[in-house]
């Protein structure tokens, strides 16, 4: 026998992608329906799973009252750790919301001593913009021309 046929089908024969891929065409439209069912089965059961589990627990917390006391407790932890750290936040940005008010105060006062020192701010000098000034940057638009047909005068 020819060696080249032997060791192709040996590697054929051991090669697990092959192994899969022939299993996939062989069984994966049922697989595709039992993932399906399995979906459509665990949405429908999970409610009653749910209340289940907290029957369960809830029998749990009645047999073992300190159980119930540690859980309490520790939910009160957690909101106060949680309060805690809103009220770090919040005073942060205040503190923030000062300083950003406090920077734009300082600004607006340097920006009045440099105007004082200059002599005051006067219109027309420098670039200011003067909108009815008419200069070369304005357009040339026009409007059109009214016409008396415009109100379906004409060709009646």
């Amino acid at each position: 026998m020819d060696p080249l046929i032997e060791e192709e089908e040996q590697s054929t024969m051991f090669n697990p992608i092959s192994i899969v891929l022939q299993f996939l065409a062989s069984y994966g439209w049922y697989l595709v329906g039992a993932t399906a069912a399995v979906l459509y089965l665990m949405q429908k059961l999970r409610p009653y799973l749910d209340q289940w589990r907290q029957a369960k627990e809830d029998a749990e917390y009645h047999k073992d009252p300190d159980t119930a006391l540690a859980r309490m407790q520790a939910i009160q932890l957690a909101r106060e750790r949680q309060q805690k750290l809103l009220e770090e936040a919040s005073a942060r940005a205040l503190r923030e919301q000062r300083e950003r008010e406090e920077r734009k105060r300082a600004e607006a006062m340097e920006k009045l001593k440099k105007l004082e020192e200059n002599g005051g701010h006067r219109l027309g000098t420098g670039d200011d913009y003067l909108p009815l000034s008419g200069g070369a940057s304005t357009s040339s638009y026009r409007p059109p021309k009214r016409s008396a047909c415009s109100r379906g005068g004409c060709g009646r």
